[in-house]
């Protein structure tokens, strides 16, 4: 019985320490809830006490860390489902039900519905949903009745035969009647309703309506149609249709093909036979995920829904809903509140959504400490349980065990103990780990739902009893006719109450439910209550457990590899000599250097982002820009990019790059260095959980590889910041500058880049900086005394680190180069994208990560509220032999070019 090797045993080793509130009693409701694990709220209290994190509708520096540690969620919740945020959106609801009620809002079930809904067609194609459904899809169809042409609930039976006309009386009853409304008025408020519906024309009629202008989606309101829904657009009706159905049940732990997704996208099922139109896919997967894998790589619903709290219990009340990006435009939002516009205007009815999925229906300000807690619930599950695959192995084979014990119970005269509803655990890819039943007496009569919850109640066994909001499911387990349900309803009993049986028939039932943290013997407790109180006639049996053969390890530790690298410190004696050689080319340089004669002074790249500066005499272009020129970005446990404002120690962090050993070294004060590999190890199926990460620099997407735990411990132990890890920008990756230049205010959407932020380089004048050093000195009170004191904390090198510029050039006047349409560097033509605003990372000092007031205050000052310094550049292309390797050399000569450039 059960399959021994499904069932992690480690669970029973870490539970306690884990999951102290479960000593003495014996949780199975974890379809309510799963449980949260110690070490989970730990971490998520430490997060909360070592970060400040303000509102995301905020600029501040708190803030900010909210809105990227929101994305870095948003990221990590489609990789949890092996998603790409190119084709899916998460939008984050305050649950499944929530999420639900949004689609039912929202989608349109016509192809060409109209921004203004008063010009809306009167109906649109149908809505469909499976029996075994939540209650929370049949209040969608509430929602949706008066925009469709019908309603259908179908059995799963039912759904390869072409649907009877008289199922359409839902839709009808619908139109007719509020079936809130006790029957015997039903038709007085028919009467009334039509009635109001009259007058609600006529007032129509009347009155000018303000058209909503809503251009909010122009990138997206182009419907993708995907290759699914090509295939069932030939009757060019211009209708949608909607399917709903879970992929398990809650009430009985059926899981349901996901293979349906698919032949109802492309129409292939019977009962779409004679519903015309496009047909689209709502998967409620509450449920399934919280025991199960849901791959949407494999399976493509249009829109998923879920909440978080059923799958590692805590935070609650925070769901999602998945859309996938051929599916988003469906969606027609009306209402906006909070940050979902980029503009309103009060007087006029006239608004524009913002432009992505997520920000056009997260009303409101998010529950952003909530989301935080979302990583430490999907870092637990990883940590304690492995995999989803391996949650899934654990509980189905600790319910395959109550199942198939509860199965054999028989009382003294042979007759079974209980009444099971499901199809059986043969197979882990049809059933999930929950049995629900009813307990039968030895003469064959049903024991009450409510009677079985007060014994349990006594055993300290909490498990749960009903309908489980689920009454379709409790209509085909329990036969209940709707005629019954109506009985019912009349004689008292509603949902929630003890009024378990009517005239001999239950009205519930009571149901099991197992998490990742469950095991063997919350099944015994289970198996033991029931023989207890209600096994008659025979002697209570034993339930003996599975022993483990061989303990596993939830997080096996990995075999041990080749180091890819050694350790290496560079002798203080050749770095020396490096510094000097450079220090001594780039004095030779300046002597050149005149106000007619512009040379090369310096060149910067910063392979890691906001890491110290790697100074060269000459280095080789790019597609990027400098190669490695910020090609790596470090991030923190929670996934956040690093900055010098967040962590100032960066500045201390010296990248170095040996292109002859092909060697990346990291270097920190007092800490022995670290060498990995140059060579660029990319695979879609690497073995390494999270290796393959997204992010996010200035707004823009980048995919990222992560650099391996080796570097990541060196890192934490470097910055004192635990979790610390370093990524390296994909080759692959797309992104491209957003920048105008400055001379045609055109975009170049050719020019990629690397993490830089805005540009491929950025441009420093040394005489620019000089003119700087010279204010700063002018404005102090004490000016002859202070000039000493300004050279000696602000010298012309320290302030032109503080810039962090890749190009510095001598020669010329100050801040001529703001002036330059493009500059001719050696035989490397530059195309100027304008100045580049500078904040607070100017007042750190490169060399000691001290923060200071200057000199961001004299520039703001000096040069207004955008504080421009230095200007961005982009690279057209080198004047050389297609051959050659284009290099940039220190010593260069600079030959710029003013005014726009006349063809």
């Amino acid at each position: 019985m059960g399959a021994r090797n499904m069932y992690n045993y480690d669970i029973e080793r870490i539970r306690d320490g884990e999951f102290p509130t479960l000593k003495g009693l014996t949780y199975v409701d974890h379809v309510g809830t799963t449980l949260f694990a110690q070490s989970q709220m730990e971490a998520f209290h430490k997060d909360l006490f070592s970060n400040l994190y303000g509102n995301p509708h905020s600029r501040s520096q708190s803030s900010r860390l909210t809105t990227d540690t929101i994305d870095q969620v948003r990221y990590r919740v489609l990789q949890f489902f092996n998603a790409s945020a190119e084709e899916y959106s998460v939008v984050f609801t305050s649950g499944c039900t929530q999420a639900l009620k949004l689609i039912a809002e929202t989608f349109t079930f016509h192809d060409d519905t109209p921004e203004d809904p008063s010009k809306a067609k009167d109906v649109g194609g149908s809505f469909v949903y499976l029996l075994d459904n939540h209650t929370s899809v049949q209040g969608m169809r509430e929602m949706v009745s008066d925009r469709v042409s019908g309603v259908y609930c179908l059995d799963e039976g039912e759904l390869d035969q072409d649907i009877p006309l008289h199922l359409n009386q839902i839709h009808l009853r619908c139109q007719a009647s509020d079936q809130n409304t006790p029957e015997s008025n039903q038709q007085s408020v028919s009467t009334d309703n039509k009635r109001n519906q009259s007058q609600s024309q006529d007032q129509t009629d009347n009155t000018t309506v303000l058209t909503t202008v809503d251009v909010s989606s122009s990138g997206e309101k182009q419907h993708m149609t995907s290759e699914c829904h090509k295939s069932q657009t030939k009757d060019q009706t211009g209708l949608c249709n909607l399917f709903a159905y879970p992929a398990q049940s809650n009430f009985s732990g059926r899981k349901y093909p996901l293979s349906w997704i698919d032949r109802v996208q492309r129409g292939d099922m019977g009962f779409q036979s004679k519903l015309p139109g496009k047909w689209y896919v709502v998967l409620d997967a509450a449920s399934y995920v919280s025991t199960s894998k849901l791959d949407l790589k494999k399976c493509k619903p249009d829109f998923v829904t879920l909440s978080f709290y059923k799958i590692f219990g805590f935070p609650t009340g925070l769901g999602a809903l998945l859309v996938r990006a051929d599916a988003a435009s469906m969606l027609k939002k009306r209402y906006f509140g909070g940050g979902t516009v980029a503009v309103s205007d009060a007087r006029e009815r006239f608004h524009v959504l913002k432009p992505t999925l997520a920000d056009r229906f997260e009303d409101g300000t998010l529950p952003f400490l909530d989301l935080i807690a979302l990583r430490h619930g999907l870092d637990a599950v990883q940590r304690i349980a492995g995999d989803m695959d391996r949650v899934s192995s654990h509980t189905f084979s600790v319910a395959k065990f109550f199942h198939d014990h509860l199965l054999q119970l028989h009382h003294g005269n042979g007759s079974p103990v209980a009444h099971i509803y499901c199809q059986g655990f043969e197979d882990i890819q049809t059933q999930g780990a929950i049995v629900n039943f009813n307990i039968l007496r030895d003469n064959g009569d049903f024991v009450g739902f409510a009677e079985v919850d007060k014994m349990a109640q006594l055993q300290d066994v909490h498990l749960r009893t009903g309908c489980f909001c689920n009454i379709g499911a409790c209509q085909k387990y329990l036969q209940l006719t709707s005629k019954q349900i109506r009985e019912n309803f009349q004689a008292g009993h509603v949902c929630g109450d003890d009024q378990d049986m009517i005239d001999g028939h239950p009205t519930g039932s009571v149901r099991i439910s197992f998490g990742y943290m469950s095991t063997y013997g919350d099944a015994v407790q289970c198996l033991r209550f029931i023989t207890e109180y209600f096994l008659e006639g025979r002697a209570i049996p034993q339930f003996p457990v599975p022993v483990s053969v061989s303990v596993s390890s939830a997080n096996p530790e990995m075999p041990s590899v080749p180091e890819l690298s050694q350790r290496l410190n560079c002798p203080e004696r050749q770095i020396q000599k490096e510094k000097e050689d450079l220090r001594k080319e780039e004095e030779e340089v300046l002597e050149k250097c005149s106000d007619s004669s512009r040379f090369l002074t310096k060149i910067c790249l910063y392979p890691v982002k906001s890491c110290a500066a790697f100074q060269v005499s000459a280095w080789e272009v790019g597609p990027r820009g400098l190669l490695y020129d910020r090609e790596w970005m470090i991030v923190s446990e929670s996934g956040v990019t690093l900055g010098q404002k967040r962590e100032p120690k960066l500045c201390l962090l010296q990248p170095s790059i040996d292109l002859l050993l092909n060697t990346f070294t990291l270097s920190y004060p007092e800490t022995q260095s670290i060498t990995i590999p140059l060579t660029v190890v990319e695979s879609e199926s690497v073995d390494y959980t999270g290796r393959l990460c997204t992010n996010k620099v200035c707004g823009d997407r980048v995919n990222t590889v992560d650099c391996g735990d080796r570097v990541a411990d060196w890192l934490s132990e470097a910055l004192g910041r635990p979790g610390t890890r370093l990524l390296r920008l994909k080759q692959e990756d797309t992104r491209t500058g957003r920048r105008k230049d400055a001379a045609t205010q055109a975009t170049s959407d050719t020019t990629r880049l690397s993490l830089a932020n805005e540009s491929q380089f950025l441009l420093v004048s040394r005489e620019s900086v000089k003119s700087l050093q010279k204010k700063m000195a002018d404005d102090d009170e004490a000016e002859q005394e202070k000039i000493g004191q300004c050279q000696r904390h602000f010298d012309t090198d320290n302030l032109i680190h503080r810039f962090r510029g890749n190009l510095i050039t001598g020669g010329g006047s100050g801040f001529e180069e703001e002036d330059w349409t493009q500059v001719k560097i050696g035989n490397h033509v530059l195309i100027s994208q304008g100045q580049c605003s500078r904040c607070q990372m100017i007042c750190m000092d490169q060399e000691t990560g001290e923060r200071s007031k200057e000199p961001l205050r004299t520039l703001s000052m000096w040069r207004g509220k955008k504080v421009p310094f230095g200007v961005y550049m982009r690279h057209l292309s080198p004047n050389t032999d297609s051959n050659s390797a284009a290099i940039l050399r220190v010593g260069d000569q600079v030959v710029p070019e003013t005014g726009i450039k006349k063809n």
